[in-house]
């Protein structure tokens, strides 16, 4: 690239397979860059900034996870993952070795909100696990990430089904209930759930290590165990 600057958002391209995309940014070709960035900037910047919660220090680090996208996308193996789940773990790296750096841990929640918020009824589902006190270090951060992945995934999911799963996994509410709270069929709010957490497991899958039904996704996010009512 000419300079070392993220180039401006661009929406309406053709989206082509990621897996061609960092071949493409391998031969040096800034399009294909565009589109990467366009395409997971979203996600990560979403990730790091729940991470994080500094704002100005996601958007540094997210700025640096791409760069090390355009120098290093020729080390991208499609056999170890997804190209989404590659650039998320350059960022995680840098959010925690950013962390690790200034000594502490991350800020409260952004704009008053908690850890025990909405999508925190995220961690119920079977997909992540809460952290304790008692954690190390190296845990604590790396639970911490999950949980900040998956409260972005969920932020993005449709309304209809983001709502489903937060009255199921966070207020606890059976189907049934569901059904009478919404003043939906029952049906409605079954193929609701099933869609959500379909998608959710989806797009884990681009995330090494948090595959449904690998040993360290069942650790890290609790993938096998018991789902809604």
């Amino acid at each position: 690239m000419a300079d070392e600057t993220i180039p401006p958002r661009v929406r309406g391209h053709e989206r082509g397979d990621d897996a061609e995309l960092a071949a493409r940014i391998a031969a040096r070709d800034e399009e294909a860059f565009v589109i990467a960035y366009d395409r997971h900037a979203d996600l990560v910047f979403g990730t790091t900034l729940r991470f994080v919660r500094d704002r100005e220090v996601a958007t540094e680090i997210v700025q640096d996870a791409f760069m090390s996208v355009w120098r290093r996308s020729h080390q991208f193996d499609a056999r170890s993952g997804s190209f989404a789940g590659w650039i998320l773990g350059i960022a995680r790296n840098r959010a925690i070795d950013h962390l690790r750096a200034a000594g502490r841990r991350p800020k409260p929640a952004l704009s008053g909100a908690s850890d025990h918020d909405a999508l925190e009824g995220i961690d119920a589902l079977g997909i992540a696990v809460a952290g304790t006190e008692d954690d190390m270090p190296g845990v604590a951060l790396d639970r911490r990430w999950v949980r900040s992945l998956l409260r972005t995934m969920l932020a993005e999911m449709p309304s209809e089904e983001r709502q489903v799963v937060i009255l199921a996994y966070d207020r606890g509410f059976s189907q049934s209930e569901i059904a009478h709270h919404l003043d939906l069929p029952i049906g409605t709010v079954k193929s609701r759930t099933r869609r959500a957490l379909a998608s959710l497991r989806e797009r884990l899958a681009d995330v090494p290590d948090l595959r449904p039904g690998s040993e360290r996704a069942r650790t890290k996010t609790g993938f096998g165990r018991g789902g809604a009512r």
